[in-house]
């Protein structure tokens, strides 16, 4: 190698290292933008309601209030508002999980007349806004006499999901026809085929379709508002939301002192299956 080819790939490494230099400091403004409502939330989580509405805003509290938390948990029954949550995010994930695995396998590897034009209306549905399908629903679900029940926030969600419906299927696409092939000559059944093949493959998606569900669940607000009348139902949203109508004036420092609290299951959650997360996210790219 001579002393020529050596400059040049000495001075391409120290060109591609100030590009990444350079990257990464015009990449400094935006994140510090991103995580300063999150710096604000902790910040204001333990601190007074004088020192949260002092202008100009200061993000380290002094003195620091730790009662914040006890004062914000037990003025309302945040306990059971978790619970709720909990329960409806729960079935909710178990149940479109499975409902669109299986029509994701259906539509991937069953061959029935129509199946193009009925998965084409499937994919419709994700055209609709809620507030257009809002009314007729909860006319519907009143008849049945869903209201306030938790019915109306988990039965619907047990029909899979245009959107989960279409991962699973893409998913099962990029599946080698050689794998059903030998399953079918093992004399396995299309449930065998989808139980004991399928879904042991699947967990990088299943992973990421839970976490999405769970999240979508759990800030919920607009369908606990509609449906849900008994406080005892209620979840961590609305709990939220009368905690704040509650007062005269927003409590910001107990608000975000519950708001962390309430934070803390979808982020653990993200944290546990961030592994399967970033497979799922990679296999919806291909």
């Amino acid at each position: 190698m001579t002393t020529t080819t050596m400059g040049i790939r000495l001075g391409r490494r120290r060109r591609d290292q100030l590009r990444k230099v350079l990257g990464f400091l015009l990449l400094i403004p935006g994140i510090l933008w991103v995580l300063m409502p999150t710096a604000w939330m902790f910040s204001a989580a333990f601190s007074s309601l004088a020192q949260v509405l002092r202008f100009p805003p200061e993000l380290w509290p002094d003195p620091w209030v730790w009662t914040n938390f006890y004062e914000g948990f037990t003025y309302l029954p945040f306990g059971r508002y978790f619970v709720n949550s909990l329960q409806i995010s729960v079935i909710r994930v178990i149940g479109q999980v499975i409902a669109a695995s299986m029509a994701g396998y259906a539509f991937a590897r069953l061959r029935a007349p129509g199946r193009n034009l009925l998965f084409a209306v499937v994919l419709s549905t994700m055209m609709l806004p809620y507030t257009v399908i809002m009314i007729p629903q909860f006319v519907l679900f009143k008849e049945l006499g869903w209201i306030n029940t938790y019915k109306p926030l988990t039965i619907p969600f047990f029909g899979g999901g245009a959107f989960f419906i279409f991962l699973f299927r893409q998913f099962f696409r990029t599946i080698p026809e050689d794998i059903f092939e030998a399953a079918r000559l093992d004399g396995s059944t299309y449930f065998g085929i989808y139980w004991r093949i399928l879904m042991p493959l699947s967990l990088p998606i299943l992973a990421t379709s839970a976490i999405l569900i769970f999240q979508n669940s759990w800030q919920d607000l607009i369908g606990p508002l509609i449906y849900l009348n008994s406080n005892d139902l209620y979840t961590i949203p609305l709990g939220l939301a009368t905690f704040r109508s509650s007062f005269g004036s927003s409590p910001w420092n107990l608000i975000m002192a519950v708001s962390i609290g309430a934070a803390i299951p979808p982020v653990l959650l993200f944290f546990f299956g961030q592994r399967y997360l970033l497979s799922g996210i990679v296999v919806m790219e291909k």
